[in-house]
């Protein structure tokens, strides 16, 4: 009963949407078109490695580093999934859009992301923190895997 119970929790909490099912630190905000993040030129770019578990509700980690102003910023990211069955290694790259400070790109960010993994295989994810850095990840995946849904992912420097 308590399984089926914090499967039931997760899937309201997605259908809430993904600011609600995962809002450790978000605040509300004017939402950014895609055409105008497409006009927007990326603050900062980042390289990303890690591995994800997904039976439902899922979970993974990895490793990375931000390149902003000609600086190489290691981090760390683990995060949760709603939506979704397989296992995946993860190789990604991605853009960081209205990054102002290095130590705004910490933190807590949410977002929907898609994907499908058959040996080897694409996906597309884009995240947003409270603080209003986007991230727009395009990734390729290695195992078995299909997903779809809500993701969380926090984020820290390596210090």
């Amino acid at each position: 009963m308590t399984r089926r119970f914090a499967i039931a929790a997760c899937l309201v909490a997605l259908a809430a949407g993904p600011s609600t099912a995962f809002a450790a630190d978000t605040e509300p905000r004017t939402q950014v078109t895609a055409d105008e993040l497409a006009k927007t030129p990326p603050d900062a770019t980042f390289e990303f490695e890690g591995s994800q578990f997904r039976l439902i509700v899922g979970g993974g980690s990895g490793k990375g580093v931000l390149k902003y102003k000609g600086k190489d910023y290691p981090f760390t990211a683990k995060g949760g999934s709603v939506g979704g069955i397989g296992a995946t290694s993860i190789n990604a790259v991605g853009t960081v859009h209205f990054l102002k400070n290095v130590a705004d790109f910490e933190g807590t960010y949410t977002g929907v992301g898609a994907g499908a993994t058959a040996v080897k295989g694409v996906g597309s994810s884009q995240f947003e923190n409270s603080k209003g850095v986007i991230l727009t990840v395009k990734s390729k995946t290695e195992g078995a895997a299909l997903s779809l849904g809500a993701n969380a992912v926090s984020i820290t420097f390596v210090k």
